[in-house]
């Protein structure tokens, strides 16, 4: 006699439980059921990721997920949850890719980069004060919000709750200083 395969949110809650115990095994069946799916949803929320890129987003998804666990309420659809943490992963590249984009515009191929992907002392130093530069030219209170949403990567409400303004001050003070970066590129 066949036995009828799982039902994914019997094996999910499975799954879940055996992480919430440290099992980290665990991951790899769920990784298994979803990964394609998350991979999908990267690309077709951000194209520019390429395969490769997605690929390694979907594996910090799965890694969130597990720093995440607390948070995580089996009532929830597993599926649901890892999207919503794939989209927050892609929005935090894009912020990335602009920041490092609208930089490297204005103060050369150096910016973007090289900081993080040089073993160069000098040329580490030197993009960094680029960035700086940058970043100097914005008054206080746009230079605030575009540090901590794009470049900490902080949500909109958590910069919010940090500055102590509403999340619509955020999103203008950001729109101000990307029409400034951008105005000056």
């Amino acid at each position: 006699m066949v036995k009828p395969p799982a039902h994914h949110e019997d094996s999910d809650a499975n799954a879940v439980a055996r992480l919430v115990q440290g099992d980290l095994a665990a991951l790899g069946p769920l990784y298994e059921r979803y990964g394609g799916d998350v991979r999908s949803l990267l690309l077709r929320t951000e194209p520019r990721l390429g395969r490769e890129g997605a690929e390694d987003l979907c594996q910090e998804v799965f890694l969130t997920f597990v720093d995440t666990l607390g948070r995580y309420r089996h009532e929830d659809k597993l599926r649901s949850w890892l999207y919503g943490i794939a989209v927050r992963k892609a929005r935090s590249w894009r912020r990335g890719r602009w920041i490092r984009v609208v930089l490297g515009q204005k103060h050369g191929a150096a910016v973007s980069g090289v900081s993080i992907t040089t073993d160069r002392t000098e040329e580490r130093i030197a993009a960094k004060h680029r960035i700086e530069a940058a970043l100097q030219q914005l008054p206080d209170t746009q230079r605030e919000v575009v540090v901590l949403r794009m470049i900490e990567g902080l949500s909109g409400e958590e910069t919010a709750r940090i500055l102590g303004i509403s999340e619509n001050a955020v999103g203008t003070r950001l729109h101000r200083a990307r029409t400034q970066l951008e105005a000056t590129t």
